[in-house]
């Protein structure tokens, strides 16, 4: 592939001083380069079912994510005018899943009560970062060298009776940057004095849109009613604060929230159906994720 942009206007000689204003805003750019990769990618499972109702298991995968090159723009060497071609191309992620569980039938077959802990080891991990240098700015794809998720998930369904059946899941999740030593300035700390540190050394930190807690639940309720059966059901979940920025950064943390979901109607043997829903029943205001544009002065 190949980039090629193109800048024009302004003075027609401008001073050296001029133009590294104006580069300093946005330059022509022009650089090409080739890439390819290939990679085996596999698991392997291990279980054992000690009785009729409980299944332990044991799970190894190797995973692979392609890589690719950037087409947004790179940022420049230290004469802010030529391409750093290093960061025109993006590795492939490679990655080494390890898993244990229980799946298990409970209460006469009436329940399921799944757990499983997990640690995912991700190198080269992609992630979209903001260079701080003069001559760049927009955000380009970056591999961050290490990063690792680790947690634990339990499953319950249950149908005590006909008529009813519910559910809870709960999630505990720690990822975490490994190894992130030239991670891009966190949103406060950028634009500072010439000479102030470009990078930071991210290690450590929490790994963005990943909540620590995640819980979600629900249940549904059915009555015969005429030729078929009304119901009525909730759904809810509830997940902690995440990071919303590549780097952590104390102004870019999404608040946990809880939303509910509420739902009735009538199921004909017929085949038809009539129902009605309430989405976030309670008017929770929460935020996706929260971003600092590139560019912005504020």
């Amino acid at each position: 592939g190949f980039y090629n942009a193109v800048v024009t206007g302004g003075l027609a000689n401008p001073t050296p001083a001029q133009q590294a204003i104006k580069n300093s805003v946005l330059q022509s750019q022009f650089y090409e380069v080739d890439f390819s990769d290939w990679n085996v990618s596999g698991d392997i499972t291990l279980s054992w079912t000690p009785s009729d109702t409980v299944l332990a298991y044991a799970t190894y995968a190797r995973s692979f994510k392609s890589g690719g090159i950037n087409l947004n723009g790179v940022p420049t060497l230290p004469d802010n005018v030529t391409p750093n071609l290093d960061t025109a191309t993006i590795a492939p992620e490679e990655v080494d899943h390890f898993e244990i569980g229980l799946k298990t039938r409970l209460l006469d077959n009436t329940a399921t009560l799944n757990i499983a802990a997990f640690r995912t080891d991700i190198r080269d991990f992609q992630t979209t970062v903001v260079n701080n240098t003069v001559g760049v700015i927009r955000g380009y794809l970056a591999n961050v060298p290490k990063v690792r998720s680790k947690g634990v998930e339990v499953d319950f369904a249950v149908r005590p009776v006909e008529r009813l059946n519910a559910y809870v899941n709960f999630a505990w999740t720690d990822a975490t940057y490994v190894d992130f030593p030239n991670a891009p300035l966190p949103v406060e700390r950028s634009g500072g004095p010439a000479g102030s540190p470009q990078f930071v050394d991210a290690s450590g930190g929490r790994l963005p849109g990943v909540s620590e807690y995640a819980l979600s639940y629900g249940a549904e309720y059915r009555l015969p009613a005429g030729s078929g059966e009304a119901y009525a059901g909730i759904d809810g979940s509830f997940r902690s604060d995440f990071s919303s920025s590549p780097t952590p950064s104390r102004v870019l943390n999404v608040e946990g929230y809880v939303l509910t979901n509420l739902r009735a109607g009538y199921r004909a043997r017929g085949g038809w159906e009539v129902f009605g829903w309430v989405r976030n029943a309670f008017d929770t205001e929460y935020f996706d994720f929260l971003t600092a544009a590139p560019g912005s002065t504020g």
